[in-house]
């Protein structure tokens, strides 16, 4: 069976995966693992631990795992996922943080993880002429030299195994070839989820709105543990605000302070699935879309005439800048030609032995009128 070339004619990366055809295991493959990159990786993108199990999967693809291990200080991680490594042949490589503490009192961490993890490739390379392939499950771009190094001088196939959203292009770059880490989403969790976020909007007492921080801070109180544990609710939020099921607005809250709101999207196939019919929800506090709403001093100043037709609006930003005319004789308006100002002798303001100049501006009678530049020198 011939070596697969790697990369392509062009000497553009490959994706994807070069299985094994049929039952031909006769190469080997070395599997190392930068767990912490990983987990945390896919936590953030998918809201759940990952599953070493298809890790191993991925691996066999290739080859026979002749050496498969996973760094971290694992004292950092649940017991469970060290279990689960073992569960598929991936050895547990423990190396405890190096903490110190500077001079002002503060504590710094330093991984000693990576130094072995790049140290392990390396010999793994030289004493094994015969493994030709080697799968490095990591996205940091700070493993791009060692990268180069098995691929360039020691004629090493190297494959980025990393999750998607968190791989350094420059690092698939180098390798020539990556195999993501795909995981498929179970749909009944994330319906449970929108009908837990759901649950959580309608206990909200008057004035209070949905947002993102307390979502993810309470949302554990409307959903099993079993079906997405308290520790991943926050990354669950994230995604769903990137998949579109939830969208934000700003809004003002029953205290009349400035908040930005986190609802489910009526409009998302999901929401629609997990809660038919579903609608925005008409929360106490949110501001509502209606056409008949208004704000209620956009006409508190307008003037009419006794028929009813507008006349005079006192906004002076508008005034200044287009100039109404009005040449009705049975609403008793006129122009006067000197300043080019319309005044009202009946209705409106003049009902009430006042006039109006049209721009909200009423002198009382005997007062002597003013210019427009005079008046628009008058602060309101």
């Amino acid at each position: 069976m011939g070596e697969r070339p790697v990369g392509n004619p062009m000497g553009h990366p490959m994706s994807g995966p070069a299985p094994m055809q049929g039952s031909s295991f006769g190469s080997e493959v070395a599997v190392f693992v930068d767990f912490e990159n990983i987990r945390y990786s896919t936590i953030n993108s998918y809201g759940r631990e990952p599953d070493p199990i298809t890790w191993r999967d991925k691996a066999l693809r290739y080859g026979l795992m002749a050496v498969a291990r996973a760094y971290a200080d694992f004292d950092q991680h649940p017991p469970q996922v060290r279990m689960r490594l073992d569960v598929a042949g991936i050895e547990a490589q423990h190396y405890p943080a190096k903490r110190t503490t500077d001079a002002t009192g503060r504590e710094k961490i330093e991984s000693r993880s990576d130094l072995n993890f790049v140290i392990d490739i390396i010999n793994t390379a030289l004493t094994r002429p015969d493994i030709r392939t080697f799968l490095l499950f990591t996205g940091d771009k700070d493993f791009i030299r060692v990268v180069t190094t098995l691929r360039n001088r020691l004629g090493k196939r190297v494959v980025i195994c990393g999750v998607p959203g968190s791989v350094s292009p420059d690092l698939v770059a180098a390798a020539g070839e990556e195999d993501p880490l795909q995981m498929v989403q179970s749909v009944d969790v994330d319906l449970a989820v929108i009908r837990a976020i759901n649950g959580y909007i309608a206990q909200l007492h008057d004035g209070f709105v949905p947002t993102q921080s307390h979502m993810s801070r309470t949302l554990w109180r409307f959903l099993d543990r079993a079906l997405l544990p308290s520790e991943h609710i926050e990354a669950k939020v994230m995604e769903f605000l990137r998949k579109g099921i939830l969208t934000k607005r700003p809004t003002v809250n029953g205290q009349g302070q400035e908040l930005v709101t986190t609802e489910l999207n009526p409009a998302h196939p999901l929401v629609q699935e997990a809660l038919p019919g579903y609608g925005r929800p008409r929360l106490d506090g949110l501001p509502q879309d209606d056409d008949e709403e208004y704000d209620d001093g956009e006409y508190e100043d307008e003037q009419y005439a006794e028929d009813g037709t507008l006349v005079a609006v006192a906004e002076e930003d508008d005034a200044a800048d287009d100039e109404a005319e009005y040449e009705d004789e049975e609403d008793g308006l006129y122009e006067d030609e000197e300043d080019g100002e319309l005044v009202a002798e009946q209705g409106g303001a003049a009902d009430l032995g006042v006039e109006d100049d049209n721009r909200g501006n009423l002198y009382a009678p005997g007062e002597p009128r003013l210019g427009r530049a005079t008046a628009d020198a008058i602060p309101s």
